[in-house]
């Protein structure tokens, strides 16, 4: 009984209808108390506008109907970028877009239109086959791949490699910054990363070979010592619970299941005040996805658009891209904050926006529609849950990077490979759908 009703529609959109509220209170009462000074403020008018704040959490939640389940890989990211970057940014729209209301609703409306669209994304089957001939073990290549890079990594900062404190991450970054410049370096780490680390770990968790997962444990620990990464030092421990979660959980429900999550430490943190884990939920991961969109449109509807020259392959063929040496990032950062700030954002922003204005809120969605349908082909053959443990890095890529920079450095176009090898999909451990009958 109390499943059954946990993954209705109407259970979806009362959680959704409490996570939109949730923030919008956060937004308030933490971001803009706390954060004022980083971008998220607040234009007063907005909070006596009662029709437009109903107008905004009736599009934050409008989505939703449109969500079916996890019947394809494709339906468990747009659960994310739901939760992560639409709802934040819907909501910041209304309590800090400067312009006329008008014009905010509408753009509110695009990204509605623009949301439900990648929900729409599992409804669509294409027949072609992606199965690519292999006579190679690709996991075995993967785990000396992931030999390889740690090596190299490891012998290039050897001058420099340090287990920093928390407090002085920011330090050894700036100290190691120059070794790490030269584009194989950059390029192997990131893959490393991305693609071979979260591949190690999550096939030895299924495979149950720990020197799969042990490799992956110790490049995670060189890029920390290396960079002090935060993030991937702990992807092999992120990897493991998320396995042991979800192999004991029903794939239907993960709309309702990751919504209350989210929620749950939303109300934690607003309770426990300000802290460092506080700050890194409502910030960083909630938080910024939301401001930056805003900030971006806000530079590119009085600077020229890039017209997609910000791609490396499109820059290439029409020298196009109109700011010199500097990313997209750099030049958001340098215009609202400091010339030292790297302020990278998600595809609305960058492939959106930035590129053409505000059209590219349905242009960038789309370009992500035929990815999403693409892979949903490709990972038929797979345990979902396989799937879902080796794309977290990707999917933090995805939230804060261009489309076409998650593919390449993010590594998304080599996992694709990946899983289209024919030797890959007839890895006994990871091709038997355990879950599917859950999902």
């Amino acid at each position: 009984m109390f499943k059954r009703i946990y993954n209705q529609r109407v259970t979806k959109i009362f959680i959704a209808v409490l996570y939109a509220v949730l923030f919008a209170y956060g937004y308030r009462e933490f971001l803009y108390g706390a954060y004022e000074y980083a971008g998220f403020s607040i234009i007063n008018e907005r909070l006596d506008n009662s029709d437009f704040e109903f107008y905004t959490f009736m599009i934050a939640v409008l989505p939703v109907i449109f969500h079916n389940g996890i019947k394809q890989i494709s339906s468990f990211i747009s659960v994310f970028i739901y939760y992560i970057l639409y709802i934040p940014i819907v909501i910041t729209f209304f309590y800090n877009m400067e312009g006329d209301q008008s014009y905010v609703m509408f753009l509110q409306f695009l990204f509605m239109i623009s949301m439900s669209f990648l929900f729409l994304a599992d409804r669509v089957k294409i027949s072609r086959s992606f199965i690519l001939p292999a006579n190679i073990n690709p996991f075995k290549v993967i785990l000396v791949l992931t030999w390889i890079s740690t090596a190299y990594i490891a012998f290039v900062y050897r001058d420099s490699l340090k287990f920093s404190s928390y407090e002085d991450v920011y330090l050894q970054r700036a100290a190691t910054e120059e070794l790490g410049r030269n584009i194989f370096t950059a390029y192997l780490g990131a893959w490393l990363a991305n693609v071979f680390i979260p591949i190690s770990a999550t096939y030895g968790l299924f495979s149950k070979k720990k020197i799969y997962f042990f490799s992956a444990v110790l490049g995670s620990l060189i890029i920390y010592m290396s960079t002090a990464d935060k993030q991937i030092l702990l992807f092999p421990f992120l990897i493991f619970g998320i396995y042991k979660v979800l192999m004991k959980s029903s794939l239907k429900n993960s709309f309702s299941t990751i919504g209350l999550g989210l929620i749950f430490l939303m109300i934690i943190t607003l309770l426990s005040g300000l802290s460092i884990f506080s700050a890194l939920l409502w910030m960083r991961t909630l938080g910024n996805g939301g401001m930056l969109t805003n900030y971006y449109h806000k530079f590119f509807s009085e600077h020229q658009q890039t017209y997609y020259s910000h791609i490396n392959v499109v820059n290439t063929i029409t020298q196009g891209y109109p700011y010199g040496n500097y990313s997209l990032g750099q030049i958001i950062g340098r215009e609202y904050w400091s010339d030292d700030l790297n302020a990278n954002a998600n595809f609305w922003a960058t492939d959106g926006f930035a590129a053409i204005g505000d059209a590219g809120i349905l242009v960038s969605a789309f370009i992500l529609f035929c990815i999403f349908l693409v892979f949903n082909k490709i990972s038929v053959y797979y345990n979902k849950i396989f799937l879902i443990c080796i794309l977290i890095p990707f999917l933090g890529t995805l939230m804060n990077t261009s489309l076409f920079t998650s593919l390449v450095t993010g590594g998304g176009f080599l996992i694709f490979l990946f899983l289209s090898l024919k030797n890959t999909i007839q890895n006994p451990y990871i091709n038997e759908n355990i879950n599917d009958n859950r999902s």
